[in-house]
């Protein structure tokens, strides 16, 4: 295809994981031993952070206190904003619990409480057995039986919540590009279309693009980080994706997209032209990445349906790339005037 301008490479990428301090969703299940392929957000964060390491990118992991959440998240997120520049794209990635609050804002949350009965009539006569007979009590030596108690159903903790809107101008106001991506139930409540706020007037001239796991009515099956990291991990560029070894049937035919393959088809033989950019192409972009993540989660029946936005500006489509920074073809320009490329 004809080059043309699209968007600079970034000279830097800086990405602020986030979660909670406290939060269920971890591989010890509370109510019943961890499924064998259960994935806990300490083995999510670790599988991003290689991924997005690999890419150069300076990673930063940041969990969410319980104690006064907004406050210390506006703090982080801020000084986080200070490695702004023209050069730099700036990637805020949480995971964990998300709802829509009764007017409709999406909120994150750190757990819920147990919505098993059973379980939760047991955890009360337990305490309050514990209760009548001071086993609760560290001041009478049963330090270690409280504890045990105190781990067992930290879950009935008062729940700690941040509102998008409490974070939403520190995040779409930074002086640059951003990716912003919740993976999260009511992810796509992010989109600024239901919202009267508008950036700083400084600020317009940047691109502000959202990966929702979902739409703002729907849940997610924690499927889209993985995705994007088996995507991220098998690009090559100008070549696209390595083949997939189970193929789009699991029979091992390749799922397409390499330099000089022929069209891939998925289970009805449907063409899939999107599921890797043009062969020569040194990056990805943000919306090619959503649409081969999304092909590739409709081929594994995944519940997961992610969302793409742009958020800013609403008009006209601007492209945010994704560079592999450590690739010798990226890195040997590091530093020179900013090239453009197709993606």
């Amino acid at each position: 295809s004809k080059r043309r301008p699209l968007h600079p490479q970034y000279n830097q990428v800086y990405a602020l994981i986030l979660t909670w301090e406290f939060h269920d969703l971890r591989t010890a299940s509370y109510t019943a031993p961890a499924a064998v392929d259960y994935i806990s957000l300490e083995d999510e964060t670790k599988r991003l952070r290689q991924t997005l390491e690999g890419y150069g990118y300076t990673v930063i992991e940041f969990d969410i206190p319980m104690d006064r959440p907004v406050e210390k998240l506006k703090a982080r997120i801020k000084n986080f904003c200070r490695h702004a520049a023209d050069d730099t794209l700036l990637m805020v990635y949480y995971h964990g619990h998300g709802s829509l609050d009764d007017e409709n804002e999406l909120v994150f949350s750190s757990h819920e409480h147990p919505a098993n009965p059973e379980w939760s009539q047991a955890a009360a006569a337990e305490l309050y057995a514990a209760l009548l007979v001071g086993d609760v009590c560290s001041k009478h030596g049963r330090k270690e039986k409280h504890q045990q108690l105190t781990k067992k159903y930290e879950r009935y903790r008062p729940v700690a919540e941040v509102k998008w809107e409490d974070i939403r101008p520190i995040v779409l106001g930074a002086p640059c590009d951003v990716l912003l991506v919740l993976d999260c139930c009511a992810a796509g409540a992010a989109n600024l279309h239901h919202a009267n706020w508008q950036p700083p007037p400084a600020t317009e001239r940047f691109t502000k693009h959202l990966f929702a796991a979902c739409g703002f009515e729907s849940s997610t099956s924690d499927d889209m980080t993985a995705a994007m990291c088996d995507i991220l991990d098998t690009w090559v560029p100008g070549q696209g994706l390595l083949p997939d070894p189970m193929g789009p049937n699991g029979d091992g035919a390749a799922n397409g997209g390499g330099a000089g393959g022929g069209a891939a088809t998925g289970k009805l033989g449907t063409p899939l032209a999107l599921a890797s950019p043009p062969a020569g192409s040194p990056f990805i972009t943000t919306k090619r990445l959503h649409q081969i993540m999304e092909d590739r989660l409709q081929r594994n029946s995944a519940g997961s349906q992610p969302i793409f936005k742009q958020l800013l500006p609403h008009d006209p489509e601007q492209h945010i790339t994704l560079p592999n920074l450590l690739d010798r073809g990226v890195a040997g320009r590091r530093g020179r005037s900013r090239g453009y490329f197709v993606a």
